[in-house]
């Protein structure tokens, strides 16, 4: 069976850009591409003519939407894709939740910024509001101005916690680097109290109470009986610990050793660092200079 894949498209070249990563990790025998497009009727009237919001024909505007739509279906169509295109109003982030789960998508693909183009999307917006609310996993891509065909993916890093939360991304790291013969690099960041933040004011029996080689210690025997999987699943495995704020040491890593690619998990709280995953996640897609594919981990029943 294809898995299928949403992308939203405005209309701008910034929101196309997702689409030079799709075919990277997404080939035609093995994928069925939707595209997305949701219109504002409020943003036509607020860009356009703001003072006469109820005379305002935006006919015009819906037209282009749809040849545009239809430009893009074919283009992909033509490169042997099996693609469908669904143009959508109202909110956008809200609509491209609602489809991906109307149309039993199993990806969505989407770059987390650009303001240009037909619907006028604020795509940043968009992007963390999809982020947060989508149940399917999230594949984000960080537009540059000047746009690189991009690189094979060769490494993917895959940070973890310690946790059966974080380590649900591994399945899908372990597909990618299957079908791209790419490195996972496992990564924990031990972490201190002063990086926590308020949500463990007032706990008690801390990690912190171990001390820091110990913890590195722990760290390294979690990473490398994770690798041990890995390479008994023929992929070939490095294993990084690094101590400070998680999302810094994730993004420090990516440019250190050109990493393609990351998986995470969007949550987790417990394990050896008790890193938040949510807000680490969101950190991670605003630093890091490579693609992030975000898996929403389902709650396990763990051991405390």
């Amino acid at each position: 069976m294809k898995r299928k894949i949403l992308i939203p498209l405005d209309g701008s070249p910034f929101a196309e850009r997702v689409l030079a990563f799709v075919r990277e990790v997404a080939k035609p025998q093995t994928s069925e591409l939707l595209l997305v497009h949701v219109t504002q009727a409020s943003q036509y009237y607020a860009v356009l003519v703001p003072d006469a919001m109820h005379t305002v024909d935006i006919t015009h505007w819906q037209q282009q939407a749809e040849n545009y739509m239809k430009r893009m279906t074919a283009e992909l169509q033509s490169e042997g894709y099996d693609v469908t295109s669904v143009m959508s109003e109202g909110d956008v982030a809200s609509t491209i939740c609602d489809v991906a789960d109307a149309q039993n998508v199993d990806l969505i693909a989407m770059t987390t910024h650009g303001r240009s183009g037909i619907a006028k999307w604020v795509l940043g917006s968009v992007a963390d509001r999809v982020m947060r609310s989508a149940r399917q996993p999230v594949f984000l891509v960080r537009p540059q101005e000047e746009m690189t065909p991009p690189a094979p993916i060769r490494r993917i890093l895959v940070p973890l916690d310690g946790s059966r939360l974080a380590e649900q991304a591994l399945p899908e790291a372990i597909t990618l680097a299957k079908a791209n013969r790419s490195e996972i690099w496992l990564l924990q960041s031990v972490e201190f109290p002063e990086y926590w933040g308020e949500e463990y004011a007032g706990m008690h029996a801390l990690p912190a109470l171990i001390s820091t080689e110990e913890q590195e210690a722990a760290a390294r025997a979690y990473l490398l009986q994770m690798a041990a999987g890995l390479t008994a699943e023929q992929i070939s495995a490095q294993i990084v610990v690094t101590t400070g704020h998680a999302a810094s040491a994730i993004s420090d890593v990516v440019t250190d050793n050109d990493i393609d690619l990351i998986v995470m998990s969007t949550h987790g709280r417990s394990g050896l660092s008790r890193w938040v995953f949510g807000s680490v996640a969101e950190k991670v897609v605003r630093l890091a200079q490579c693609p992030v594919l975000l898996i929403r981990a389902q709650e396990t029943t763990e051991a405390t």
